[in-house]
């Protein structure tokens, strides 16, 4: 039984749920030190100019764990994701069916990030029709269980998918472009490919 530790990142990569999706068990670590320019409350979409960051404000200490990280509502940051995934993916396949499951979340003003981030993931989760369960943990254990694969602070923004050896691009058709982009957020899959979005992550595990 394949067994993974990792941190909870904001709409992830398919890389991210290519993981999570092969694995039985999933430990998501919330309490180590949140960190900047990472997944963790960032994800990238396709729009006709390319790949888009969409980022959550968020306010954190220097050494504020993850489960701690508030959402900064002051900024319209909710009201911006909503129009960039709407200007992106308004006319993909699968738009009408899904729309409001996204929406429904970014509307409801979440206080923390955690919570945020793990409503996206199950949401998602569903969508693909995987059933998958996770737990938290309740301290930070540098060296964890060695029954767990350590993937914590690995899916990273500025290193390629390519050094990780963890996803395998299978091309799917994009609402832009000629050219297949790979390791976009799961949103792009959803929306571009619907059900048969499970059968892509399938075919894009290493």
């Amino acid at each position: 039984m394949r067994k993974i530790i990792i941190e909870p990142h904001y709409l992830g990569s398919l890389e991210y749920f290519v993981a999570l999706v092969d694995s039985e068990e999933i430990v998501l670590e919330v309490c180590q030190h949140f960190t900047k320019q990472t997944y963790k409350n960032r994800c990238y979409i396709l729009t006709a100019g390319g790949t888009m960051p969409l980022s959550v404000p968020v306010k954190f200490g220097n050494r504020t764990p993850f489960k701690d990280v508030t959402i900064d509502h002051s900024q319209t940051w909710s009201k911006d994701h909503w129009g960039a995934f709407y200007s992106a993916y308004g006319k993909a396949p699968f738009f009408e069916f899904f729309q409001d499951y996204f929406l429904r979340i970014w509307e409801k003003k979440h206080t923390y990030l955690l919570d945020l981030t793990t409503e996206m993931m199950t949401m998602c989760l569903k969508v693909l029709q995987y059933d998958r369960s996770f737990t938290l943990t309740s301290e930070y254990e540098k060296i964890p269980d060695h029954r767990l694969i350590d993937l914590r602070e690995r899916i990273l923004p500025k290193k390629p998918f390519q050094e990780r050896n963890l996803y395998l691009p299978f091309p799917y058709t994009q609402t832009f472009g000629n050219i297949f982009v790979p390791n976009v957020s799961i949103i792009d899959l959803i929306m571009c490919e619907g059900s048969r979005a499970s059968e892509v992550l399938t075919r894009s595990s290493n």
